[in-house]
Parts: C-alpha cells; structure tokens; sequence
C-alpha cells in the first residue's frame, strides 16, 4: 500500500477535531507493527486513564489505545519522547475505541489526580494460590509469575491475568495437575522433544565447525535440555521452555501439550 493512501485510510478512523489531553501511559511502552506492503509503522502505547482539558472533564480510568503512524526515523524519535508509567500531555484526535496521536506537548505533565492514578498503577499486584504460592504480577505483558522448582531444576511459572478470575483459577488447575506429576510429566514432555527434534539437531550439529559429539542421540537430547519456565492456560493447555544445552545455538525448545497428556509441537525460537 502506498504511503498516502495507508496515512488515508488511517485518518479516516478518527475525527477531524483536535483536542488537548492529560493522560498516563501504561507499564508496556510503546510498540509498533507493520504490513508487508505498507510503507509505515503502526505505533500504539496504552493509556491507562485520561481527561480532555478542556471545560471541567473527569478523569477516564480505563484502557484506551493511542496510535499513529511514523516512518523509521519518527518510529525511533518517539519511541525516546513517550515512556512507560508517565503522565502527559497531547494533541489527539478521537477515534471509535482509540485515540490518535497529533503531538506529543509535554511529557513531565503536573497533574495531581493522574499522578495519583500512576503512583497506585506503580504499586505492586500479587494471587496467592493456597497450594502454588504467590505470584506477582508483570504489568507490562499482563502475566502473573513465580519461582519455581521443576524436578530439581530452577524456573518461573506464568499464567495470563484475565478479567475473569475462574480462568485463572483454571489456569492455575492446569499448573497444580502438572506439579502433582511432575517427574511423570517432564520425562514425557523431554522424550517428545526428542523425538520431535533430535533430527534437526543432528542437522545443526553437521553445521559447527569443532562439533563436541558426532551425533546426538535421543537420550543425549533429554539431557541437554535445561528446564526455563511453564506457561498454564484455563483449558488444561501448556507451554514448557527449556534452553537448548546449545544444539540450536542458544535457541529455546518449547513444547505445547494439553493436561490429558497430548501433546501439540514441540518447536524451536528465538
């Protein structure tokens, strides 16, 4: 898509007034995506609360995405001027559920009420479940998160906030069944990943120039594989990561199952 026509159609979303806000950014910062034709970046960062300053208007206190688009060097400018966990002030325009971004006015903006907002955001937010502990929360990627041992091996352990607090507790379901079995449950989720990739390993292996082995075998694979962390999911899902012990280079190895004992992929990122 051509640069005018995708500035169009984005502009399109939003009205034509202006308008002067105080809002405070969220604990995630700025991102930003982009098309395979399009030629700019799609920027956002969440607001967590706003008031327009015009009149005597009241404070916002939810979600609300600010958006814009910028070519690469306006993508790196903006992403040093708007900062996570700050109060601000800026020229937007009002779109259907988001707000686009005109200017950027101030970023230390004096205001008591939003100050106070982002002084209790900033505070820390912990579950505790009766059998697995305390998490903490991580309010950038909205996760809950703990220290873990897994069969001798330290990690973390994840599961999704969610607005519904059964899908946690369910989530945390999924955790407990794995934990309850867990010597079972890892040399399952080992011999998979052996299984799935000791192929492609082999094939990595004939690629190093001073190789430490002249074949990996299934057993050498499980071995190598160091446990990293578990991600659980109300539906009985899982995600487990491992690092590799260097047979992908320093890749993770991660392996999606289901609680039931199947298990979906067993794959390698990073």
């Amino acid at each position: 898509m051509g640069r005018a026509r995708q500035i169009q159609l984005f502009e399109n979303r939003f009205k034509n007034e202006v308008i002067e806000i105080a809002a405070v950014t969220g604990a995630a910062g700025t991102s930003a995506g982009r098309g395979g034709g399009d030629k700019m970046w799609n920027a956002s960062i969440t607001l967590i609360a706003w008031k327009e300053l015009s009149g005597s208007k009241s404070v916002v206190q939810e979600e609300r995405q600010l958006e814009w688009l910028a070519d690469d060097d306006a993508w790196k400018k903006m992403r040093a001027i708007l900062e996570a966990n700050a109060v601000v002030k800026l020229h937007v325009r009002k779109g259907e559920q988001t707000l686009m971004l005109v200017k950027v006015v101030d970023t230390a903006y004096q205001d008591a009420e939003l100050q106070r907002i982002l002084q209790e955001s900033l505070k820390p937010v912990y579950y505790k479940d009766e059998i697995l502990g305390i998490f903490e929360l991580d309010k950038a990627v909205k996760l809950y998160e703990k220290n873990i041992t897994w069969t001798g091996q330290e990690g973390k352990l994840y599961f999704n906030w969610e607005d519904d607090e059964r899908q946690m507790k369910a989530s945390l379901e999924t955790a407990r069944n794995l934990f309850q079995h867990q010597a079972k449950w890892d040399t399952k989720i080992r011999a998979f990943a052996a299984d799935e990739l000791v192929e492609l390993a082999n094939d990595w292996l004939q690629d190093k120039e001073e190789p430490e082995f002249d074949k990996i075998t299934k057993e050498m694979f499980v071995k190598l594989m160091e446990f990293s962390s578990i991600s659980v999911y109300p539906e009985g899902d899982f995600e487990v990561f491992f690092h590799d012990g260097d047979m992908f280079w320093g890749h993770s190895i991660i392996v999606c199952g289901h609680q039931s004992g199947t298990f979906e992929s067993a794959d390698i990122a990073g």
